[in-house]
C-alpha cells in the first residue's frame, strides 16, 4: 500500500478493517510527523495542548471580543507537522493532501448540524499556489463544506509579526446571503492557528450577520 502522506509504498501490520476498507494509513515515518492534541487536556478555547484552562491569549480575546472560538485542533505545530505543510502547502505537493484523512473526519464528526466552511485564499494567492490547502484536506473527508466567505487580497500571513497579525484588519466578506446562514451553525477550518486573528475575524463577521454559533477546527496549534 501507499503512504497518504510520502506516497511510498510501505508494509504495515494493519487489522482486518483497516485492510478491507479505505482508510488512508501514514507509514511508521511519516507518523512521527503528527503529534497528536489530546483534546481533553487542552485550553478549551484555541485548542493549544497541555493546557486544561482558558489560556491568557483566550482570555484577552475573551476579554476584547466577549467570545472564544472552542477551536479544536489536531495536532501540535512542531517540526514535525511543519515539514508536512511545508511541502503540502508552501511546495505545492498535492498528493500529500491526504496525510491524515482519518483523524480529520473523525472530528468532523462531532459538527454534524455545521456548516463546514473552510477560510478562503485571495485569488491572487490561490492563482499562485493553485488550490485551497484546507478545501484539499476537507475534500478527501468526502464530507461536504460550504465557502461563505472572500478573502480580499492582504499580503501573507506567513511574513507578518503576531503584533502586525493581531493589528490586521477584517479581511472577509461574506458571499452568501445573509437569510441563509441565520440562526445556524458555522465551523470554520483553517490549516494553522497561531495568533487567531484571521479565525477571529471570520466569526466576527458571521455572527455580525446572524449565525447563532461560531466554532473553529484546525489542523495544528
Amino acid at each position: 500500500m501507499h503512504c497518504s502522506c510520502c506516497q511510498k509504498e510501505w508494509v504495515g501490520n494493519l487489522t482486518l478493517r483497516e485492510l478491507f476498507c479505505s482508510t488512508k494509513q501514514r507509514c511508521q515515518q511519516c507518523e512521527k510527523l503528527f503529534t497528536k492534541i489530546d483534546s481533553a487536556t487542552a485550553c478549551p478555547g484555541c485548542g493549544r495542548g497541555q493546557v486544561a484552562e482558558l489560556c491568557q491569549d483566550c482570555q484577552s480575546w475573551q476579554k476584547e471580543l466577549g467570545f472564544v472560538l472552542a477551536n479544536h485542533a489536531l495536532f501540535q505545530y512542531d517540526e514535525g507537522f511543519r515539514q508536512w505543510i511545508k511541502a503540502y502547502k508552501f511546495k505545492g505537493d498535492y498528493r500529500i493532501r491526504g496525510a491524515f484523512v482519518p483523524e480529520l473526519k473523525q472530528a468532523l464528526q462531532s459538527y454534524r448540524d455545521y456548516l463546514i466552511c473552510p477560510l478562503p485564499l485571495s485569488e491572487v494567492r490561490f492563482s499562485q499556489r493553485g488550490f485551497n490547502q484546507v478545501c484539499g484536506c476537507l475534500a478527501e473527508t468526502k464530507i461536504p463544506y460550504r465557502l461563505l466567505l472572500k478573502r480580499q487580497e492582504r499580503p501573507p500571513q506567513a511574513e507578518k509579526s503576531r503584533a502586525e497579525r493581531l493589528k490586521m484588519e477584517q479581511p472577509f466578506e461574506l458571499i452568501e446571503s445573509n437569510q441563509k446562514i441565520r440562526n445556524q451553525k458555522v465551523l470554520l477550518v483553517d490549516d494553522v492557528y497561531t495568533t487567531g486573528r484571521t479565525l477571529f475575524h471570520g466569526a466576527e463577521l458571521l455572527y455580525k450577520n446572524g449565525v447563532k454559533t461560531v466554532k473553529s477546527l484546525t489542523f495544528a496549534r
